[in-house]
């Protein structure tokens, strides 16, 4: 008796709600990436009572470690796509 074959790992058998939700999980993780970094220079420069330094050096690195993120997302979809074709 032979066992069912599974798909190849490369396949996504998820539904789109499923891939949707994936999708969206990410995108939200960049955000937060981005804006957090700012937003604890903001408290950390009124604990400080700094200017706007930590502010600039939160954004400079949440948008670093963003774009870093949204990098590798748009490379998984681009091979996602291209395995598909």
């Amino acid at each position: 008796m032979t066992q069912p074959q599974s798909p190849e790992p490369s396949q996504d058998t998820r539904s789109a709600t499923a891939k949707a939700m994936d999708l969206v999980s990410q995108i939200t993780s960049i955000s937060l990436t981005a804006v957090l970094p700012a937003l604890g220079g903001y408290f950390l420069d009124g604990y400080l009572e700094t200017q706007v330094l930590f502010v600039i050096l939160g954004l400079l690195a949440g948008m670093g470690m963003a774009g870093l993120q949204l990098i590798k997302l748009v490379q998984r979809l681009e091979r996602n796509n291209s395995e598909r074709s």
